[in-house]
């Protein structure tokens, strides 16, 4: 998480989280699916570590990179395909991918919870891409915070 070179957008949120739970709430589909855009559903690859989210344009796996990842900072490749039809499996989402990027979820404890500072970054197509999908990828990006902050506290709260 070095450098700024291919940050596409930074968000830093204050959660009233433990880390313990941010960084879980993280590799969980339930908790993605609060914030993901026009969210449908969800499941699991791999517990922990690869999960997968589908909204109404398409389908995203998210794999925790272990080797770049810490208890201070999850990073996450994202790997997108728009138009997948089921059954999703890790090879049909990569088969299809539209693009991947790469996120980073960096914790620091903070008085009332996690201060949570999420950086978008690295966006890749294997192709022409549909549209400009690092614009796509930042306005998004722009209007999740305010969605996940909500419903992470409301999810820390109950326990979840």
């Amino acid at each position: 998480m070095g450098t700024n070179e291919g940050q596409v957008h930074r968000e830093v949120m204050q959660l009233q989280a433990t880390s313990a739970q941010v960084r879980a709430f993280i590799m969980t589909h339930e908790r993605i699916l609060d914030y993901y855009p026009a969210p449908l559903e969800g499941g699991v690859f791999e517990a922990g570590r690869s999960i997968w989210c589908r909204g109404e344009i398409g389908v995203s796996m998210l794999q925790r990179l272990e080797e770049e990842s810490s208890d201070d900072c999850v990073v996450v490749l994202v790997t997108t395909a728009i138009g997948l039809d089921p059954p999703y499996t890790s090879e049909a989402i990569e088969a299809a991918t539209t693009f991947t990027m790469v996120e980073d979820w960096a914790l620091s404890a903070s008085t009332d919870g996690t201060t949570l500072t999420k950086t978008w970054r690295d966006v890749r197509t294997p192709g022409d891409p549909p549209f400009p999908i690092e614009d796509a990828v930042r306005d998004t990006a722009k209007g999740e915070s305010g969605v996940l902050i909500e419903r992470w506290n409301a999810a820390a709260r109950a326990g979840l």
